[in-house]
This record gives C-alpha cells, structure tokens and sequence, in this order.
C-alpha cells in the first residue's frame, strides 16, 4: 500500500489577502511566500466563515459554522480533523500560539503531540478596570483622546520615557524562531517514518500588538509616532469615539500602524523563507502537501475600525490567502469564490480519506457554490468568544455573499447591509434601499442556509422564530 502524503498545515493570525505580492500588493514584503505561489494553487478569492479566530477555526478545523452548536468552542458534536486523519493512522502534531486555540476550549483533541504555547497577555499591575483607579483612569483616557489626543499621547510618551513602567518593544506572543525550530525537529524525527504525519502550526507574527521591523531584533525605545502607530488599533477598539478630532487623529496616523502590519508580514515571511528552504533541503515535497492559509485578516480604518475585535463582516477582515502546494500539480490560480468550510474536506480528499458525515463543506477543486456564507456573534461587542444566548440570534450577525453582491444582516442592530462588489469592492455605498429586489432575494438565501444550518442545533426552541426576526 503506498503511503499517504504528509500535510502541513500553516496557519497565519490576523494575514490579509491583500497585503501580499502575488495576490496584488506592490510592496515587496512577502517574498518567500510569493515565490511559494507560483509552485501552488492559488485560491485568489478565498474567504473565512467568521471574523476572528474564535469563529474561524471551527470551520477550518471541523468544516462546521461557528454558530451550529451552543458556543464557539470544539465540543464533542465537532469531528477536528486531526481526529479523522489520526483514526487513518496519521501521526498527528499541533504547534498553536493563541490563547483561544488551546485545551480549554477543545482545540487538543485527536493530536500525538498538542504543544499549546500561547503566552498570555500579562495582567498590568497598574491598572485594574473594576478599581476604582482603573475606571477613573477609563474615563479620563476617554476624555482626554476625545479632547487632544496629541496631549494623550505625548503624556504617554513621555511617562513610558521617565518611568518605563511598560516594555513597548515585546509582544507578547511566542516568535515564528521558536516555531520553526519545533517544527524542523518534528520533520525531522519523522519524514522516514512509517507514519504519514499532519502537522498544523499557527503563527502570531502578524497579530498585534504591532511593532517596527527591528524590534523583532532588538529591544529599544518607541519614538512618539511609532508610540501611536502601535497603540492607535487598542484605543479604537477599546474606546471606539465619533469625535471628529479622534477621527481626523486616526486618519492622519494610520499609515505609521499600516507600517508596522507590514513589518509583521515582512518579518514572518523571512522566518517562513528559513523553513521553506528547510523543507526542500529535506527532499520531503514530492510526499508533502503543503496549505497556506489564515485565520481572517485586519481592518485598518476602512469601516472606522483597526483590527478584527468586533466581529464585523466586511472583506477586509474575511478575504485571506489560500496556496494548496500538491505534489505533481503545477501551480495554477483559481478565481472562483471559495469558503474555508472546504479546506478540511479537500485534504480528507487529497490524503485519500473519508471525510466525516458531519463536515458540512466539500472539495474546494469541485463545482462552487453560488454562495458563500459568514457567520459572527456578538456583534459590535469585545466578548465574542463567550457562550452564546440560547437560541437566539439578537447578537449574532451573519451575511452572504456571491460573485457580484454581498448582503449582511446584523440582528442586533436589525441593519441591512447590501454591496455590488463589483462596482466597488470596498463595501461603502449600501445599496439596502436602492436595490430592494437584489436585499429579497439575497435575504432568502440567508434564509434557507439557516433552514439548512439551524444556529444552536442542540438548543431547544422553534427555530422559525429566529429567521422570522
């Protein structure tokens, strides 16, 4: 019996498709990936199912929507593929790096090797948000980002230089070094083994907290404009303001924090260049299949946000990149829009195994669907990955979309959404009341993928009542 062909899974936290050569981009900041591109398939219109890792994963993972079950974690009603391809005698590792992929919440299940080497974000000593001094220090950020932010932050500047009470140069997330070590050590040990093995490992590289391109390198003070650049994505999510002063702040140094975005992928393409030419120096590509993919992307301003905490819906945060490196295929580009609710499937194929009767996507090489769907709770609130209300889509929002249209339909706003993607991909111009006939029928495919995908299938309740809301 001929042995099944490796997999290796590379997930990338927070990589928008956009922001890499060979999807478009025209700095030169990725290319070790680009170079991988022209030897993959590349998906160039490949979507995550949810915005943010908590509702992305189960898709990617389980082939499941983030909302099918009671909450956004892996519970035993999920079949991870680590699972499927450990039951057909693959040797099975794990190398996560983010706290909402760990044990707790289901992600260790079905792998000989869980390494969960998330660091978490330390607890700050100086502020406590439920003292008193912590929401008297809440409400006089508030104020003063609202009044002068330049004021703020030059106070801030100026205390991390006097006291240096915070190291601005160390995020706290473990470094692509230390992954591909890992890595390098498994293959290693297990490229002549009888085994075929499947190795996922998920970088944080390009996550946040964002930092200039030498400070991965060294430690040194943040001057005050690299000070904004990191810290502007915190402040507009934790202290989202219409205040037109904040908002002219935010335009004006948004290209400083859109810098340091490039520098993560810059920084985690170099690493990915080491473990590349690693795998070829190994001679294991002609039994490997090689996925490149990621979690969601950022936004970075485009609909007055930075970064993916409030489980918007738009492209920005939903396109990723998609290369499938397939022993014996030469590298092509596929422009249909897919869903990563097939990628598991599609390397249950590849590796010649049966996927479970529960993964609800199919081969991504087949017919595509008409429509692709998006699903995402708590919207517009921080505490998206905690348990969901039973049977209830009040904080929920999920949309749609094809080739041309894009319908979103938040449930705790009650706003509709509709965008022609082609005339404009930016998602600005809502179309809700100028195409009323496209909003129809757009909403009556919403409503038949939640007759065939009931939110909650294992909370009680007439489901009819939620897609009548």
């Amino acid at each position: 019996m001929t042995k099944k062909p490796n997999i290796i899974l590379i997930t990338i936290d927070s990589l928008r498709a956009c922001h890499l050569g060979f999807m478009g981009y025209k700095k030169n900041i990725s290319p070790n990936l680009d170079r991988l591109a022209e030897e993959s398939t590349v998906f160039t219109q490949a979507y995550v199912v949810g915005p943010n890792s908590s509702h992305s994963f189960p898709s990617i993972l389980t082939s499941t929507y983030p909302l099918d079950y009671q909450a956004l974690h892996i519970d035993e009603n999920r079949e991870l593929l680590s699972e499927v391809l450990k039951k057909q005698g693959y040797l099975t590792a794990c190398l996560q790096t983010s706290p909402f992929l760990s044990g707790y919440f289901g992600y260790n299940r079905g792998w000989d090797y869980f390494e969960d080497i998330a660091v978490p974000v330390p607890k700050s000593k100086f502020f406590n948000p439920y003292s008193f001094r912590g929401r008297l220090q809440d409400i006089l950020i508030k104020l003063s980002i609202n009044s002068s932010p330049h004021i703020f932050f030059g106070l801030l500047y100026l205390r991390n230089k006097i006291k240096n009470l915070f190291k601005e140069t160390k995020p706290y997330k473990t470094g692509a070094p230390f992954i591909n070590k890992i890595i390098k050590d498994f293959i290693g040990a297990n490229k002549d083994g009888e085994k075929p093995f499947f190795l996922w490992a998920h970088y944080q590289d390009v996550h946040g907290p964002f930092i200039p391109y030498d400070c991965r390198y060294q430690e040194r003070p943040l001057t005050y404009l690299e000070l904004i650049g990191r810290n502007l994505p915190t402040l507009i999510a934790n202290y989202p303001s219409k205040n037109k002063s904040f908002k002219k702040f935010a335009r004006k140094h948004i290209g400083k924090t859109i810098e340091f975005y490039n520098d993560g992928i810059k920084y985690f393409d170099e690493q990915f260049g080491d473990l590349l030419n690693f795998i070829e120096k190994e001679n294991i590509g002609q039994e490997t299949i090689l996925c490149i993919t990621s979690d969601h992307g950022d936004e970075l301003l485009e609909h007055g946000g930075v970064g993916h905490y409030d489980s918007k819906l738009y492209n920005e945060i939903l396109h990723v990149p998609l290369l499938l490196k397939i022993p014996g295929q030469m590298g092509k580009r596929i422009e249909e829009k897919v869903s990563l609710i097939d990628l598991a499937p599609t390397l249950c194929d590849l590796a010649g195994v049966k996927k479970p009767a529960s993964y609800k996507g199919k081969n991504l090489f087949e017919d595509k669907e008409d429509f692709i769907f998006h699903q995402a709770s708590f919207s517009g609130k921080k505490d998206f990955w905690q348990t969901i209300k039973p049977g209830k889509l009040d904080n929920c929002a999920i949309a749609c979309q094809s080739g041309e249209w894009k319908y979103i339909l938040d449930y705790s706003s009650r706003k509709e959404e509709l965008y022609n993607l082609r005339e404009e991909e930016g998602e600005q111009n809502n179309l809700i009341k100028i195409k009323p006939e496209i909003a129809i029928q757009m909403k009556e495919k919403l409503s038949k993928f939640l007759e065939d995908n009931p939110p909650f299938s294992l909370t009680k309740g007439n489901h009819n009542e939620i897609y009548e809301k």
